[in-house]
């Protein structure tokens, strides 16, 4: 019956990230999590701790990565395998059983609730770095849709903004402890008041930087729709030919893979001779060079192409991990692995405006920001086709998770899904368009360029200050807190 407990509210953890935002919800699971780890803690085993860190996480990833499903149910083929979505699930739960290994090193109840944001950006972190690394579970995303959490996210990133907001959950059970709490007041704000004073400070800061505009640019944005498996190429090739001669926009934006046939060195669409002279056209496609396939976006301007291929694969999307040991699941995963590109993440125009192009779920990674500031971007371009998502939470979570992004950036987010949900959104994470899902869409606006730079050197910094501040936290637990 405990076990059960525990799984009951990782399904309710579930519902306080998109799409739902029942964040009232987290008022109550995580007070009630610690008080259930509390319980009886002095008899409880590793592998008690495993198995109610496992429970805990296969509750709230069956109904957050619920969607994992669909894709097996796009093809006829793939349809009998539909029963293996729930191996992701199962898989990623071990990394919530790993740690709540630490719950075994508290001894009250107070140091239960100081742990417990360790332990839960501790499982987000594990799993963003195994296994090829699967950064879609961010407790970031809780504060995905609200001004707080934009601030949070955008000066101190998305591991430390996860952190805060668990710590603001646990507020309730705070006051189960209140004397312990007067008790060590002192130390406790000693040790957040470094995180809490750079953030007031990067706030204050920033409110006086002035929007310096550089550049205006006018862009429209097509959802239209192509069917996956591409059966009537002319006509979605005549329909994007139609909209480029119509129209007279700066950026002509399409989704990830939507011209419908393979590129090779020796063709390309000719969409090149219907490109106004300072027009240009970003669309994706798969391309066949050097005996590989690649999931390439294009930049087309007039007489000039260029060009990036992904980098960051899908395990079992776009490759078979281990191919050689796992050929059995040819009739999943296909029996053709797509290669990693190997250009720099950077496409500069004609005028030096600087792109940065990103593929379908490349979004999800913190990583491809890093040199942001260095490579000087000004606006970030996310093609994607969410076609595999189905029809519910797996798109929202997905557009959320771009969300986020921009304010990790800091830059304005131009993002195209063959099918939902595009969307252009500027630095602040304020949503100036977007479209809803399943339906051709265009959208238009004439986006004003800044000088804004990314905070990400803060967001490492902030992550090194949670280390630090567990492994103070976990000594002084060893010294002081264990006594009865």
């Amino acid at each position: 019956m405990i076990f059960f407990k525990f799984f009951i509210l990782g399904a309710l953890t579930s519902l306080i990230l998109p799409p739902f935002f029942m964040l009232p919800l987290g008022f109550f699971i995580f007070p009630l999590l610690t008080i259930l780890l509390h319980k009886d803690s002095n008899n409880k085993s590793f592998f008690n701790l495993f198995f109610i860190g496992f429970c805990f996480g296969f509750g709230f990833l069956l109904l957050y990565l619920s969607w994992i499903y669909n894709p097996f149910l796009v093809f006829n083929s793939t349809k009998p395998f539909a029963f293996l979505a729930i191996l992701l699930p199962a898989f990623l739960s071990f990394f919530f059983g790993i740690s709540f290994l630490l719950y075994k090193f508290t001894k009250n109840f107070l140091n239960t609730i100081l742990i417990t944001p360790f332990v839960i950006i501790f499982t987000e972190f594990l799993i963003s770095i195994f296994f090829y690394g699967f950064p879609w579970i961010t407790n970031s995303l809780i504060l995905s849709n609200n001004l707080f959490g934009f601030y949070l996210i955008k000066y101190s990133g998305t591991l430390t903004s996860g952190f805060l907001i668990i710590e603001i959950f646990l507020i309730p059970a705070l006051f189960f402890e209140f004397n312990k709490i007067i008790k060590y007041k002192n130390l406790i704000l000693i040790l957040h008041s470094p995180l809490f004073i750079v953030l007031i400070l990067i706030g204050y800061y920033s409110s006086f930087e002035l929007d310096e505009y550089t550049k205006e640019v006018k862009i429209e944005a097509y959802q239209i729709l192509s069917p996956i498996n591409k059966l009537n190429q002319n006509i979605i090739e005549q329909n994007i030919i139609n909209i480029i001669k119509n129209t007279n926009s700066d950026y002509i934006i399409f989704a990830e893979n939507n011209l419908p046939y393979l590129i090779n060195e020796k063709n390309f669409s000719d969409l090149n001779r219907y490109i106004k002279e300072d027009s240009k056209v970003i669309i994706g496609a798969t391309t066949f060079k050097n005996k590989n396939y690649y999931n390439t976006f294009f930049l087309i301007e007039k007489d000039n192409i260029q060009f990036f291929d992904k980098k960051i694969l899908v395990p079992f999307g776009e490759f078979l991990p281990f191919r050689k040991y796992l050929n059995f699941m040819e009739s999943i995963s296909g029996s053709i692995d797509f290669e990693a590109g190997n250009v720099e993440r950077k496409l500069t125009t004609k005028d030096n405006f600087n792109i940065l192009p990103i593929i379908c779920y490349e979004i999800i990674f913190d990583q491809i920001f890093k040199n942001i500031n260095k490579k000087k971007i000004d606006i970030l371009i996310n093609i994607t086709n969410d076609s595999w998502f189905g029809n519910k939470i797996g798109p929202y979570q997905h557009f959320y998770l771009t969300r986020i992004k921009a304010l990790v950036a800091n830059k304005p987010l131009v993002r195209v899904s063959n099918n939902g949900i595009s969307a252009i959104i500027d630095q602040n994470g304020y949503i100036i368009k977007s479209s809803v899902l399943n339906k051709v869409s265009k959208l238009s606006f004439k986006l004003k360029m800044n000088k804004t730079i990314s905070f990400i050197y803060f967001h490492n910094l902030f992550s090194y200050y949670l280390v630090i501040l567990f492994f103070v936290l976990f000594i002084f637990n060893r010294k002081n807190l264990n006594a009865n």
